[in-house]
């Protein structure tokens, strides 16, 4: 059983405040409530990215999981993450986190634990493919939320294996494990209230036999998807006779240019449609906005997207949807039962797509843009789909009750989070005994990427500081006047890295008494502060309270 678990906990990876209700932050907020709530733990390790988030967490968790045993993790001080086991973290990248665990001298001792969310960032790409070279063992994990999420992450791993092979010969590279587990949604939060909707739907001046569809998220052609193809298939839909046609968007445009292409594309391609701009970035507007539709679509062709989480939340408030076949909606919608999935194509240049971003002549953006641009959905298909559902109230009827079971069924977090645990627990029975990939060699660097400074940069200074070297106190140096220098701005860089005031009370007390060597000035202090003595005769030395003999100069008082 999973009773402890660590997460690595950044507060831009929630909803919180005022922050953007993005993506990937929706996806951490609700997998963090989820855990707290199905996971069963005792004790929940916060390992913090940065020391001023650590009342933040506890307060964050506190009001989740009020009685939940808090501890905290530091990269210095990791013990808590060790006893738990598992680290999870919200990104796939587990380089970094690979080698320092490697630098902690113990590769066994816990496992790691990521999940995917977009995946066509460079940083993302990048991060993936230097995977192949770092300690990442076969008792870690890169969660993936989607089939077609799991098929690029492993391309992208066989292809930079491949070459590594070729250029050097390689033999054996990192493989971790790729697990589908999709995100999950709290159903019960998305129940939808008539009442609501039916008022909402007489602010917006829409009719109580008029049909209408909603969609939810960023409004961005850079990062979400290309309008047209959608506004020319309601367009189709509204010219057969029937019933009006209005499209709800809730959200909020990333910038200008975006507002234009929706705007104005709307009323070129689908003047038969009334479209409405709703900002669901308010809470109130954003239940009502969900109360009044009666379809959900989401035509995404871009490449940002990599699960489509809100084609799910429509399912959980059981709206039948329309989506194109794409990436993770070819899993979570199921086509003829919960909606329709609106077949796509995509071809072109593609290496010209590859070789802009790669040089530097098209941003993120740039990319996604270019990649969308080359592909397109079955406007026909999505006409008869939209068409469909507008006419036939029975049908939407059966779609949304089906979409709501299957939500409920495969996506709510009570049948998730048991995916994550047993996952956890099987990393664990790996770990006790696979075989390590890159074991420690004694005498030689961790992270060969970031190596210990001084040895890197070993011929910068005179001398090294050494066991046998003689440390003498300058006259007139005592832990006043260290206070006083301390005292002045630019001097401690970061005081975790130097002893404690008491122990160099102590230091300077043993060296009053007489000169001693660094070996034996170090063993005066208690045994956690060992570590530091080296950092803090350096320091002293700087501030001109001591002297630090060469070895070959050092005599004995």
């Amino acid at each position: 059983m999973i009773r402890s678990a660590a997460i690595l906990y950044a507060s831009d990876g929630f909803v919180a405040g005022n922050q953007a209700r993005l993506g990937r932050r929706v996806a951490g907020d609700s997998f963090l409530n989820g855990l707290l709530r199905h996971g069963g733990l005792e004790t929940l390790v916060g390992l913090m990215t940065h020391d001023r988030e650590e009342a933040g967490f506890k307060a964050e968790i506190a009001a989740r999981a009020p009685g939940l045993k808090i501890q905290i993790a530091r990269y210095e001080a990791p013990q808590p993450l060790l006893e738990a086991g598992i680290l999870f973290q919200p990104g796939p990248r587990l380089a970094n986190a690979a080698f320092w665990r490697r630098r902690l001298g113990n590769q066994r001792s816990f496992s790691l634990s990521g999940v995917i969310h977009t995946l066509s960032t460079e940083r993302i790409m990048e991060g993936l493919a230097n995977g192949v070279t770092a300690p990442i063992q076969a008792w870690d994990a890169i969660i993936c939320t989607s089939r077609a999420g799991q098929g690029m992450v492993r391309r992208q791993l066989q292809e930079n294996t491949h070459y590594l092979q070729q250029a050097l010969g390689a033999t054996r590279t990192a493989m971790p494990m790729l697990p589908v587990i999709p995100l999950g949604v709290d159903c019960d939060s998305f129940s939808r209230d008539p009442s609501l909707g039916a008022a909402y739907r007489q602010e917006l001046g829409i009719g109580a036999e008029h049909i209408v569809f909603l969609l939810v998220g960023r409004l961005s052609i850079r990062t979400k998807l290309s309008p047209l193809p959608m506004y020319l298939a309601l367009q189709r839909a509204a010219e057969r006779r029937g019933r009006k046609l209005h499209l709800i968007f809730t959200g909020q445009f990333d910038d200008d240019r975006s507002r234009t292409v929706f705007t104005e594309g709307a009323k070129r391609a689908c003047p038969d449609v009334t479209v409405h701009y709703v900002n669901g970035h308010d809470a109130d507007i954003y239940a009502k906005a969900w109360a009044a539709a009666d379809i959900f679509t989401l035509p995404a062709d871009n490449l940002q997207e990599t699960f489509g989480l809100a084609p799910v939340e429509a399912m959980a408030a059981g709206l039948p949807v329309v989506v194109t076949d794409w990436d993770g909606f070819r899993d979570t919608v199921e086509d003829g039962v919960t909606g329709f999935r609106i077949p796509t194509l995509m071809g072109g240049d593609s290496r010209s797509i590859a070789m802009r971003y790669h040089m530097g002549l098209d941003d993120h953006a740039g990319y996604l843009r270019n990649a969308a641009q080359a592909t397109a959905m079955d406007i026909g298909a999505a006409a008869d789909a939209y068409h469909r559902l507008a006419e036939d109230a029975a049908l939407r009827r059966q779609m949304g009750m089906a979409a709501a079971a299957r939500a409920r069924r495969m996506y709510d977090w009570a049948a998730v989070i048991p995916q994550y645990l047993a996952l956890w627990q099987e990393q664990a029975r790996i770990r006790a005994k696979a075989r390590e990939f890159a074991p420690l060699i004694k005498g030689r660097q961790a992270s060969p990427n970031h190596p210990d400074p001084f040895m890197l940069f070993a011929e910068y200074p005179t001398r090294r500081l050494e066991p046998g070297q003689r440390v003498s106190l300058v006259p007139g140096a005592n832990l006043d006047r260290l206070r006083a220098l301390a005292a002045i701005p630019g001097t401690i860089a970061r005081g975790a890295l130097l002893p404690s005031l008491p122990s160099f009370r102590i230091m300077l007390e043993r060296l009053a008494e007489r000169s001693m060597t660094t070996a034996e000035l170090g063993s005066t202090l208690p045994l956690d502060q060992r570590p530091l003595a080296g950092a803090g005769m350096v320091w002293m030395m700087k501030l001109g309270l001591i002297t630090i003999a060469p070895a070959e100069e050092a005599k004995p008082d």
